[in-house]
């Protein structure tokens, strides 16, 4: 669904050039290797600075917790974001990026879910 404007809202809310991040992409972000990630405070807001161990460019990440329905679950202390890539098998679940102080990996979510996007670009 990567790029496609019909189910990417990166795509459809700024234009071609912005995408939402695919499943390798976060797992690539995720290993120790490529990354650094420090649990911060900006803004007020908890989450993580990630920072490339290739270049030095960093990010941050609010964990800005998950919706379902009208509540909402874990903001300030968990952050659960889309990627663009759908589970092949079942197309009701999609893969997330899902961190917290203690852990950060990619598995499935429900694609009924509120979760945060981090749109990339060329």
């Amino acid at each position: 669904i990567g790029g496609n404007a019909w189910y990417d809202v990166a795509r459809a809310k700024w234009g071609s050039s912005w995408r939402l991040p695919t499943k390798a992409e976060f797992d690539e972000v995720c290993n120790a290797d490529n990354c650094t990630w420090l649990w911060t405070t900006q803004g007020g807001k908890n989450g993580y600075k990630v920072i490339s161990k290739r270049n030095g460019n960093s990010i941050f990440l609010p964990a800005a917790g998950y919706r379902y329905g009208t509540s909402s679950y874990g903001g300030g202390a968990s952050g659960h974001y889309w990627s663009s890539t759908p589970i092949e098998s079942n197309t009701s679940y999609a893969y997330a990026l899902y961190f917290s102080i203690s852990y950060r990996y990619t598995d499935w979510h429900y694609r009924h879910y509120g979760c945060s996007v981090r749109p990339v670009s060329k």
